[in-house]
């Protein structure tokens, strides 16, 4: 795989060899943290009321199973307008209406991974850290 994340391959190694109790509980962590990032995207993201085909932002805001299975989960922003192009980049970034007018940007994505990641990885490695402290 030329497109993998380097040192992917040594990581899930280092997964399949955790003990189940200990890959269970980073799991849980993991579900948790994703839940909250959903749960706050979704509180901060911008409402749109208009009616011309675009998806709601808000409603396309979501969490699945990453590449590393039970242990891992990503989380996406995958709404479209009418045209089918992304719409999250647009409202997150800004971008320039058909008219020329700069709509300004709206982050709801960015800001909460950068704010809510770090505490997440605390969560997981402070919950790996005292399952493997009961044995």
């Amino acid at each position: 795989m030329s497109e993998d994340i380097e040192g992917l391959n040594r990581l899930m190694a280092r997964f399949a060899a955790m003990p189940a109790n200990v890959r269970k509980r980073a799991g849980q962590q993991a579900f948790m943290g994703a839940e909250d990032m959903v749960a706050t995207m979704k509180s901060i993201a911008p409402r749109d009321d208009g009616d011309d085909g675009d998806q709601k932002l808000v409603d396309h805001i979501y969490q699945e199973e990453g590449r590393l299975g039970d242990i891992s989960y990503v989380v996406i922003s995958d709404a479209k307008d009418s045209k089918g192009r992304p719409k999250a980049p647009r409202v997150e970034l800004g971008h320039v209406a058909e008219d020329g007018t700069q709509v300004p940007a709206v982050p709801h994505f960015y800001p909460v991974v950068r704010t809510l990641g770090p505490k997440i990885k605390r969560r997981i490695a402070s919950a790996v850290t005292r399952e493997l402290r009961k044995k």
